[in-house]
């Protein structure tokens, strides 16, 4: 077959797929980044192939995610609608979504220790008493191991933070500000993270959502200041895709989460768990491929269900949503154990509540504030989960949400609200 006609038989080809699938664009429902998609081709498609139907796109590249084998492009005449109707069954393509905008999930000795109620509550917030996660039952056994790292996929982190600062995660495979990339991930002078927003190895949290979750996790404990965080003794990753207004995309989403995962797999046992108060957008194929890849590699994604105050089991919240073993989906309760007005819930995709209402912890500049959220509530179960890593070096992700789930405390109130009740 000579070359020029087997440019026309793809021509073909192309014209009857494109013909099949494009009888009109329909409208997505959920915000997204205009003129921009993500592809993924199927394994068979040739070089040929996959380059007349970019070229048809007019597509342009901006950065490919490696684990997942896809792509994010950006392209001039048509609408995202357009495309994937043009393309969304085409034999050569797995998938081809829009890049959606996603949100942080907010409703907007240690010298404070007393107002944190999630962790102990004896009733000092005009609360029920016992209504909270029994840190303290724990903290006799375990307080932490700083060999655990936990990346907070958010608005960045305060590093400098008084009550964060020794537990900031720092790479053992990066020399700082020598412009070079040590450790060959494709990121330069990446020391205590990545901040997509801004395409640069500094992940400070210029929000305040980041930082508040961080605390949570690790703010670090029995040290005369401020506040105490599941952990005593943990390391945070600053992995940092939301913007100053709380908005990210789903594209940098999928490269935080496939960050995490490239570290999990550089330093084995040491990665176990990610930290995910945020949401929004459709089903998106290269989201879920991407935490998928993280569950391979022996990680939890713990995640907040939402705070509409709906049935995730009627109306899906994502990436809670997503029906992956390794996913945790974490609703909000108050200080009297009962359901946050604002937190969605879901008997079987919503896994476990946990504290969410004022909760007190770290903010940028060395502060502590109260917030209230899902997203916070899903701090203190990615707490719980690297505190069982720290305990249990050995056990299997998998092993570990069993650990989480089977020792909730069910509550009559919660049955048939979430999994665990």
């Amino acid at each position: 077959m000579s070359s020029s006609f087997a440019r026309l038989a793809l021509a073909l080809t192309l014209i009857v797929c494109v013909s099949a699938g494009s009888a009109w664009a329909e409208p997505i429902d959920r915000p997204h980044v205009p003129g921009e998609f993500i592809i993924k081709f199927k394994a068979g498609a040739s070089e040929q192939e996959k380059e007349l139907i970019l070229s048809d796109l007019n597509a342009t590249h901006i950065k490919g995610f490696g684990r997942i084998k896809a792509a994010l492009k950006r392209m001039d005449g048509l609408t995202v609608e357009e495309a994937i109707a043009r393309y969304g069954n085409h034999p050569n393509i797995e998938f081809i979504e829009p890049n959606y905008i996603l949100t942080a999930v907010e409703t907007p000795d240690d010298a404070r220790y007393d107002e944190l109620w999630g962790m102990n509550n004896t009733g000092q917030t005009g609360g029920t008493a016992g209504a909270d996660i029994s840190a303290e039952m724990a903290w006799d056994v375990f307080t932490g191991n700083s060999n655990i790292v936990v990346g907070v996929i958010d608005t960045g982190v305060d590093y400098n933070h008084p009550d964060l600062v020794d537990n900031i995660w720092t790479n053992p495979g990066e020399i700082p500000g020598n412009g070079i990339d040590d450790d060959g991930n494709g990121y330069i002078d990446d020391i205590h993270g990545w901040d997509w927003v801004n395409d640069d190895a500094d992940p400070m949290d210029d929000n305040g959502h980041g930082t508040h979750c961080s605390g949570t996790i690790g703010g670090v404990g029995n040290n005369g200041t401020g506040v105490a965080g599941v952990n005593w003794d943990v390391r945070i990753m600053g992995l940092k895709f939301l913007s100053a207004g709380g908005s990210g995309s789903t594209a940098d989403a999928v490269s935080a989460v496939e960050y995490a995962t490239d570290m999990a797999l550089r330093y084995p046992g040491e990665v176990r768990v990610t930290s995910n108060s945020w949401g929004g957008g459709g089903f998106s194929q290269a989201l879920y491929d991407a935490i998928e890849e993280a569950g391979l590699a022996d990680m939890l994604f713990i995640a907040a269900a939402g705070n509409s105050s709906s049935n995730n089991d009627a109306s899906p919240h994502y990436p809670s949503n997503y029906d992956l073993d390794n996913v945790v989906s974490v609703a909000a309760t108050d200080h009297n154990d009962n359901l946050a007005g604002f937190s969605s819930y879901g008997a079987t995709t919503v896994d476990l509540a946990a504290p969410g209402v004022d909760i007190l912890s770290t903010i940028p500049g060395g502060g502590y504030g109260l917030s209230s959220g899902t997203s916070m509530a899903t701090p203190h179960v990615a707490g719980v989960a690297a505190l069982t890593f720290g305990r249990f070096p050995a056990v299997s992700a998998l092993d570990a949400k069993s650990l989480i789930l089977n020792g909730a405390d069910p509550l009559d109130n919660l049955s048939g609200v979430v999994l665990t009740g």
